[in-house]
């Protein structure tokens, strides 16, 4: 990414930041030596025993390694140990693109006229709405003012279905409320409670509290992916990059596992992530959670297999993924995460600064960063946030 930095550098993009934000930037700057340092040496007294166990790398050589990560390539010590690169066959940190990169590069993106702003759920969920693409409704939306917006239609769709309750976006707060249909009683129960759709609603108005709700009907996963989810739904996390005017290009994916039985969906802390090894099978790898560095073939809580299972319907969640990257051309780099059905394939999220990392973390593989620069330019040259680079 060395040739974008000086892209952005050389033509301006910096002036979209904020005189604070410079602030931030050159105390951040300044405190990185020592703060990257002490990460290097927490995470080798952490983890460090079981690598020099399993790779025999020494945990000294682990810091001198991971410093020099950040020093050099401005890759932190987290992301060190994630991707695995005290391997001895591991990649150069310098071919792996930062998920903070593709946040600034998106922000620059959106702030055109040109790019529609679809870096929340429900500004995301509108546009694909726009597109004609399927993707999980909301029935109702709970703001922080204490008001409801329903859609057209939402208690009719909500009638006889499971219903989520979560916040907007998952940095907003912790997992939602799964509500399930009790056909027999005719209302909602959750632990034992039961409620109409009005009481719903005003447990969606509660929530609110300084974060935006929203209710959508619960998506139950394909029969091979159920034992794994329990009462929660997996997810597929598929990331595509397009050139502009070109086709997409399918570059990863990763199986999103929810972290325990009372997790309707994953949230931030999501259980386990099991990459797609191959994108041709859709075959899973080995699962692995974030700041850990055990990795699971099996799931831990249920035994059932991951590593060597193959997605159902993968041919046309990847049809799904690049579909979708066609209708939105304005972003090079995207990730959307896809509910498989028992029969349909339904969009429930998607952002243009996803955090890439996710996807890498059971391989520990770099990306071609020059093909990556490269499309990032062209967008951005089209926006007119900078000129052409030769």
């Amino acid at each position: 990414m060395a040739r974008l930095h000086r892209a952005c550098q050389r033509f301006g993009m910096a002036r979209c930041v904020t005189a604070a934000s410079w602030v931030r930037v050159m105390i951040s700057t300044l405190s990185w030596p020592c703060s990257s340092l002490a990460s290097s040496m927490f995470h080798a007294v952490s983890q460090g025993g079981d690598v020099a166990r399993r790779y025999r790398v020494p945990r000294w050589k682990q810091v001198c390694m991971s410093y020099a990560a950040a020093m050099r390539h401005n890759m932190n010590a987290r992301l060190f140990y994630g991707f695995d690169l005290f391997r001895a066959d591991a990649p150069s940190p310098g071919s792996f693109i930062m998920p903070h990169e593709l946040k600034i590069i998106a922000e620059v993106l959106s702030s055109t006229s040109m790019a529609p702003d679809i870096s929340t759920r429900i500004a995301f969920l509108q546009r694909c709405e726009e597109l004609g693409l399927p993707c999980v409704p909301v029935l109702a939306r709970f703001g922080t003012d204490g008001k409801a917006a329903w859609t057209d239609g939402a208690a009719q769709a909500a009638c006889g279905r499971d219903l989520y309750l979560k916040p907007a976006d998952w940095s907003d707060g912790p997992c939602g409320e799964l509500w399930q249909w009790h056909g027999g009683q005719g209302c909602w129960q959750r632990h034992g409670n039961k409620a109409t759709l009005d009481d719903i609603a005003e447990r969606g108005v509660e929530l609110a509290a300084g974060r935006t709700m929203l209710l959508q009907p619960f998506e139950p996963a394909h029969p091979t992916l159920r034992p794994l989810g329990l009462l929660g739904s997996c997810s597929v996390r598929c990331f595509t990059l397009a050139a502009l005017g070109g086709e997409p290009h399918f570059i990863a994916a990763a199986m999103r596992i929810p972290g325990g039985w009372w997790r309707a969906e994953c949230g931030p802390e999501f259980g386990l992530t099991a990459r797609v090894v191959n994108l041709e099978t859709g075959e899973l790898g080995d699962a692995v959670k974030p700041r850990s560095p055990h990795r699971w073939r099996r799931h831990p809580e249920t035994g059932e297999v991951i590593a060597g299972l193959c997605l159902p319907l993968w041919d046309r969640a990847k049809s799904l993924a690049a579909e979708a990257h066609r209708r939105m051309p304005d972003y090079p780099v995207m990730a959307w995460d896809i509910v498989i059905g028992t029969s349909e394939l339904r969009l429930l999220g998607g952002s243009p600064a996803p955090a890439i990392d996710i996807a890498r973390f059971p391989a520990g593989e770099g990306m071609d960063d020059e093909r990556f620069a490269n499309f990032i330019l062209a967008h951005c040259e089209r926006l007119g946030a900078v000129a052409a680079v030769h």
